[in-house]
C-alpha cells in the first residue's frame, strides 16, 4: 500500500514553524522562512489561506469577542480556533471569535484534499486597569495640566491595592486631603477632591504646582508616593486674555476630553478670525467663554494669541439688509467684530435663526431689496445680555442650502435657492451634482479578499456620474482616481463649484467588539436639517430597490438588510451650503456584500437608488414652493 503523507504548512508574520505530517506522525520540521518556497503552494505562488483582520500585533481593545477575516480556498474546510467557518464562494470568509486579555493567537486552519494550511495571528487584547490586587499605586487624574478659575474643582485619582489608606498634598502644602475608596473588588480606586482657592485665601501663586499622593497600607508601615500626571495652574490673569481663530476648518466643542487624547463632541464651527475669550485650559485644548452661562473648547493649535491689551470679544450688531444675488438671497448685518455665531434651522425649515454670542443690539433698520427670493421677514431679539439673535423667516421651497460667513465687516448669510422646474419637477437638468468618492491614499476599509473600499467608492460613484449626466445634470468629481484629497477639502471642493447637492459615496465596517452578522447592509447618513430630506429619500430608495418591496425592481436585484438612516456628525454631511449626505450602500466586511461590490450590477444598482433618491427629493422641495 502506497503511503499519503499529509503536509502542513504554517505560515504568518515573522518566524513561525511548517510542518510535513504523514498518517502516523510528524517526520520532518522547519524554520518557515526557508521553507515557504518549496513546491507545495498552490499555483502562482499563492497561499490559499490568509487572515486579513486584526493585523499583525494589533492592540485590541477590552472586548469580549470581534470579528476575524480573511480568505481562503472555498474548496477545503476551514476553521478559527477550531470552529468551522464558512468560506464564500468567491473565496472571502468571516467570522466572530471570543476574546481573552494579554497575548492572544488567531489559528486558522484549511483542510484541503492532501494538504492542510495553518496561519497564525497574534494580537494583544487590553483588560480592565486591574482584575487582581496592584501591587504599588499609580496616579491616573489629573491627567493633563489645568489652568482653572478661583472655585473651580479639581478631582484627584489614583489606582493601587485595595483597603488601603489614601490622602494627596498639593503645592506644598502641608494638609493631607483623605481619598476614598469608590471600588473595590479585585481593586482599588481612590478618589478625593479640592477647589482651588482665590488669591484672597492663597496669596501664594499657584502656577504648575504638583499634586502629590500618598497611599498607605493596612499596618501603616509601607507609604507610596506619586505624583498625578497634571499640574495645577490658577487662572490669575488680569485682563482678558483673548484669542483669533487662526485655521480653517475650526472646531469649538461641547467639552473637554474625558481622558487626554479624547475629544468632546463638535458644536460651532468659527470661521478664521473670530475672537475668543479664554477661562481656562485643560492640556492642549482652551476653554473659552461664549456666553456669561454657556462655554466651549478649542485646540490650542487652532488660535494665536492678541493679549495683553485686547478688550473681550463684543459686538454691535446694527443695520439688517435683505437682496437678491441670481437665484440666491443674501441677509447682510453690520457686525463688525467677528464672534462666535450658531445658525440653527426651524423643524419645518420655514425659519433659520443667527445666535450671535457677545452681541448686543442697535438694529434700528431692515431693508428689503428685490422680491421673489427666499426670505419672507426678519426680525431681531436680545436673547440675553450677550447672545443677539437675528430670526430669517423663509419661503419653504425657495431655500435648501445656506453659507455663513464673515465679509468685509459684516455677517452674510447666502440661501441657496433650487434651479426651479415647473413642467417636470423631479427633472435633475441643469443641476450641479456633487460627487464624492470616500477615501483615496488612505484607502478605507478592506474587505476579506483584500478589496479596497477607496476602489469599490470610486466604481459606484464612476456610474453615478454616467447616470447623473444622462439625466441632463452636471457633475462636479470631488476626488478623480487615486488622486489624495483632503478630508475638510472635500466639501470646500463642492462649494467652489458651486454644486447645488452632494453625495458623499462610502461603503462600511465595524469597530471592533460589534457582530457583523447583526450589522450589515445598507445605511444613509445626514447632518444638518435641510438635508434630512435628501437622506430620507435616498435611503427610501434604496429600501425600494434592495429591500424586497417591489418597487422598481424591474431585474433581479441583492437582497440586503436595511441598516438604517442616520444622524451622523460627519465633515462631508456636516456641509451646510447644499443638502450633503453619505451613503454606505454595504459593509466590506461580509464575505458576501464584498462579492457584491466587486460587480458593476450591483455598483450601478446603488447608483440608481441615489438618482432615484435625487429625483424624489427635488420634486418635493419644488413642489413645496407654492408662494407666488
Amino acid at each position: 500500500m502506497k503511503r499519503r503523507l499529509l503536509l502542513i504548512v504554517f505560515f504568518g508574520c515573522g518566524a513561525g514553524l511548517m510542518s510535513v505530517r504523514g498518517e502516523d506522525g510528524w517526520v520532518e520540521e522547519g524554520d518557515e522562512r526557508e521553507s515557504l518556497s518549496v513546491s507545495t503552494e498552490p499555483e502562482k505562488g499563492i497561499l490559499p489561506l490568509k487572515i486579513v483582520h486584526p493585523p499583525e500585533g494589533r492592540t485590541l481593545p477590552a472586548v469580549k469577542s470581534s470579528f476575524v477575516y480573511g480568505w481562503a480556498d472555498p474548496l477545503g474546510k476551514l476553521t478559527v480556533n477550531g470552529f468551522p467557518v464558512t468560506t464564500h464562494a468567491g473565496g472571502g470568509w468571516l467570522t466572530v471569535i471570543p476574546y481573552t486579555p494579554g497575548a492572544f493567537t488567531i489559528q486558522a486552519e484549511l483542510k484541503l484534499p492532501t494538504t492542510t494550511y495553518v496561519t497564525l495571528r497574534r494580537v494583544v487584547v487590553a483588560g480592565e486597569e486591574s482584575s487582581f490586587p496592584v501591587p504599588s499605586s499609580r496616579a491616573l487624574q489629573p491627567d493633563e495640566n489645568l489652568l482653572l478659575q478661583a472655585g473651580e474643582t479639581v478631582v484627584v485619582e489614583a489606582l493601587g491595592p485595595p483597603g488601603e489608606r489614601a490622602y494627596f498634598q498639593w503645592a506644598g502644602s502641608r494638609r493631607k486631603v483623605p481619598m476614598e475608596e469608590i471600588y473595590s473588588n479585585g481593586k482599588g480606586i481612590y478618589r478625593g477632591f479640592f477647589i482651588v482657592p482665590s488669591r484672597e485665601e492663597y496669596e501664594r501663586k499657584i502656577e504648575n504646582d504638583a499634586i502629590k499622593i500618598t497611599m498607605v497600607d493596612k499596618k501603616g508601615r509601607n507609604k507610596r508616593k506619586v505624583l498625578a500626571p497634571g499640574r495645577i495652574s490658577r487662572f490669575d490673569r488680569p485682563a482678558p486674555w483673548v484669542v483669533e481663530v487662526s485655521v480653517d476648518p475650526a472646531v469649538l466643542r461641547a467639552g473637554p476630553g474625558v481622558v487626554k487624547g479624547e475629544k468632546s463632541g463638535y458644536i460651532l464651527y468659527p470661521p478664521m478670525g473670530t475672537r475668543l475669550l479664554v477661562t481656562g485650559r485643560r492640556g492642549e485644548e482652551f476653554r473659552v467663554a461664549l456666553t456669561s452661562t454657556r462655554e466651549a473648547w478649542i485646540g490650542v493649535k487652532d488660535v494665536v494669541d492678541l493679549s495683553p491689551g485686547a478688550r473681550a470679544p463684543r459686538a454691535v450688531v446694527s443695520s439688517v439688509s435683505v437682496e437678491r444675488s441670481g437665484r440666491h438671497t443674501l441677509v447682510r448685518a453690520a457686525v463688525g467684530t467677528k464672534v462666535p455665531f450658531e445658525v440653527r434651522a426651524s423643524d419645518d425649515l420655514s425659519a433659520l435663526d443667527v445666535l450671535f454670542y457677545g452681541a448686543v443690539s442697535d438694529t434700528d433698520w431692515i431693508h428689503y431689496g428685490g422680491a421673489g427670493g427666499a426670505v419672507r421677514r426678519v426680525e431681531w431679539f436680545q436673547e440675553e445680555n450677550d447672545i443677539y439673535r437675528l430670526r430669517v423667516h423663509l419661503h419653504p421651497g425657495r431655500w435648501w442650502g445656506y453659507d455663513a460667513r464673515y465679509e468685509n465687516g459684516w455677517f452674510v448669510l447666502e440661501l441657496r435657492r433650487p434651479l426651479s422646474n415647473t413642467r417636470n419637477p423631479s427633472s435633475l437638468a441643469g443641476l450641479m451634482v456633487a460627487v464624492d468618492a470616500g477615501h483615496s491614499s488612505d484607502r478605507g476599509s478592506i474587505g476579506p479578499t483584500e478589496f479596497l473600499e477607496k476602489d469599490a467608492n470610486w466604481a459606484i460613484a464612476l456610474c453615478l456620474e454616467k447616470k447623473l449626466k444622462r439625466a441632463g445634470a452636471e457633475v462636479f468629481m470631488v476626488r478623480k482616481g487615486n488622486e489624495p484629497v483632503g478630508l475638510y477639502e472635500r466639501p470646500q471642493r463642492a462649494w467652489k463649484a458651486k454644486a447645488d447637492l452632494l453625495i458623499s459615496v462610502h461603503n462600511n465596517a465595524l469597530p471592533e467588539g460589534a457582530n457583523p452578522f447583526d450589522r450589515n447592509g445598507y445605511g444613509v447618513y445626514y447632518f444638518q436639517p435641510h438635508s434630512f430630506g435628501l437622506a430620507n429619500q435616498i435611503h427610501e430608495a434604496y429600501g425600494d430597490l434592495f429591500g424586497g418591496r417591489g418597487k422598481h425592481q424591474g431585474r433581479s436585484r441583492a437582497k440586503l438588510r436595511d441598516d438604517g438612516l442616520h444622524y451622523g456628525n460627519l465633515a462631508l454631511a456636516r456641509t451646510t451650503q447644499m443638502p450633503a449626505v453619505l451613503t454606505e450602500s454595504a459593509y466590506m466586511i461580509l464575505p458576501n456584500e464584498e462579492a457584491l461590490l466587486k460587480t458593476e450590477k450591483f455598483q450601478c444598482d446603488c447608483a440608481e437608488a441615489m438618482i432615484l433618491g435625487l429625483k424624489r427629493f427635488v420634486r418635493d422641495v419644488r413642489e413645496r414652493d407654492t408662494s407666488p
